[in-house]
């Protein structure tokens, strides 16, 4: 009986385990991805100020942000907070444009906010036109939604004084890991 059971076995062993042989195991499917992604949206900013707008050399994980004028007239220099969603972005650093080459950019970060200024040297005119004043480029760190926006802004001209109105855009960021 022992030599039964161990041809049986052999033999079950050989077909497959019984039942009719196997069917080919399917993989199981893997779910759809979503690809990382970082969208930035303007908010505002038509006619004459000063404007946010994604830059080239934007990905996925990294935002470049210009800080853009728009049909200025003897603009000097401009200081502002801009305060940031942390959760979603960190900041990374700056960079100088060309519309106020010849000047001066110091950036100060805090938690979710950077206190800015941007302004020409010397007994010089100010920029008119449109241009990029400077690049401030974030990292992506989380998911979600939210917001830039501007407090404390002000821009002066070539002598001193308030330009006042100007219009301020700001926008929205959209981050996908």
């Amino acid at each position: 009986m022992r030599s039964w059971l161990l041809a049986l076995v052999l033999v079950l062993a050989a077909c497959g385990g019984g039942g009719g042989g196997s069917s080919p195991v399917e993989p199981t499917p893997t779910p759809p991805t979503t690809q990382p992604s970082l969208v930035f949206t303007p908010v505002g900013g038509a006619g004459s100020g000063v404007s946010l707008t994604a830059g080239a050399g934007s990905t996925a994980s990294t935002l470049i942000l210009e800080v853009r004028a728009s049909s200025v007239n003897d603009l000097y220099g401009v200081a502002f907070d801009l305060s940031y969603p942390a959760n979603l972005v960190q900041y990374v650093r700056a960079t100088q444009g060309p519309l106020l080459a010849g000047g001066t950019l110091q950036v100060a970060p805090a938690a979710g906010s950077l206190v800015v200024g941007l302004s020409n040297l010397g007994p010089v005119p100010g920029a008119s036109g449109s241009g990029v004043l400077m690049t401030l480029e974030f990292r992506a760190v989380g998911a979600g939604q939210g917001s830039f926006s501007f407090s404390r802004n002000v821009a002066v001209n070539s002598a001193g004084q308030s330009i006042n109105g100007l219009s301020w855009g700001t926008g929205t960021v959209r981050v996908t890991l």
